[in-house]
């Protein structure tokens, strides 16, 4: 179940934010939003965090998942990050005959991708700060 938080990014964008959390980037994902502060104003778009490893075995949950988000607050845009390596390319598994090297690879394809493995707290707000810096709040 996706569970979506009106939170306030650095910089001041209001987001409705929610996290697939698979694996270790999680914890990087985790620490973002410890520094975020929850907002009562009303989010100017939705992200989706996924992070960590995606395996065949969570296929259908992070479809699930996926589509839950897609659903919530329909009238704001929508946009999915790819956070660490093996959200991104399958990291250092990608050779693993159980692991999905990437969400590209399952026909989900990320507005963002965030290279590290595990990229920081710092590096994910920077990214998602210049990456919404063009669209309109």
């Amino acid at each position: 179940m996706i569970t979506l938080t009106n939170v306030e990014l650095p910089g001041g964008r209001v987001v409705a934010l929610a996290e697939i959390p698979l694996a270790c980037c999680a914890l990087e994902v985790y620490a973002l939003r410890a520094s975020c502060a929850e907002s009562a104003a009303a989010p100017t778009e939705a992200l989706l965090l996924v992070s960590g490893t995606l395996t065949t075995a969570l296929l259908c949950e992070i479809q699930v998942a996926l589509a839950q988000f897609q659903a919530y607050l329909p009238e704001l845009p929508h946009r999915i990050v790819a956070v660490g390596a093996c959200a991104t390319s399958g990291g250092p598994y990608w050779d693993s005959p159980t692991v999905i090297p990437g969400l590209a690879e399952i026909g989900i394809h990320p507005d963002l991708y965030i290279a590290g493995c595990p990229p920081s707290p710092g590096a994910i707000a920077s990214a998602i700060s210049g990456a919404l810096q063009g669209v309109s709040a």
